[in-house]
């Protein structure tokens, strides 16, 4: 199994947005959920609308640890959001099957969505996966943020994270530099 990387080039991430804006805008909208907050592909796709109706974070329990976690969601995607709930109940899934709705897509379905419109665009190594590290990418760059990074994918040292989001050319970390 290849490992992924997050996608580095912004005009490659808003063509992205455009295609999957074009081909089916709940593809639109789980593309940029994961991109914008970082949250895993299977916490998405179990969203209600409950989960997200006026809400400045997406609050999710972590499988393994339970540990309580908030992503926070920009007003741009908050907006895509609000758009896409309009006339739905509290209960509803953001993400159903197509066959009554009762249960969410499924992690495989999600990735398809995803992929196929990679390759549209020829990238042939993109996944779901990718958008987290896509999202922790860019986050870091711009504010330079690693112990918030480190904390949302519940990593042990910067350096895994580091790693993880495909950031190579650091300078050297004083390890103390993030514990007071």
């Amino acid at each position: 199994m290849e490992l992924v990387q997050p996608i580095k080039d912004m005009d490659l991430i808003n063509n992205l947005r455009a295609e999957l804006r074009k081909k089916e805008y709940k593809d639109f909208l789980l593309f940029d959920i994961a991109i914008n907050t970082g949250l895993k592909i299977t916490d998405i796709i179990n969203l209600t609308v409950w989960d997200v109706k006026n809400k400045s974070q997406i609050e999710v329990k972590e499988d393994r640890t339970r540990k309580l976690l908030k992503y926070d969601v920009s007003p741009e995607t908050h907006e895509e959001i609000d758009k896409f709930i309009h006339g739905m109940s509290p209960g509803d899934l953001l993400f159903p099957t197509k066959k009554g709705g009762k249960r969410p897509i499924t992690s495989k379905q999600a990735y398809k969505a995803i992929n196929e419109i990679g390759k549209k665009l020829g990238i042939d190594d993109i996944g779901t996966h990718t958008l987290r590290k896509t999202f922790g990418y860019h986050h870091y760059k711009e504010f330079n943020d690693i112990e918030f990074l480190q904390n949302i994918f519940n990593h042990s040292t910067p350096e895994m994270t580091l790693r993880y989001i495909g950031v190579t050319e650091t300078k050297a970390i004083n390890i103390e530099d993030f514990f007071l």
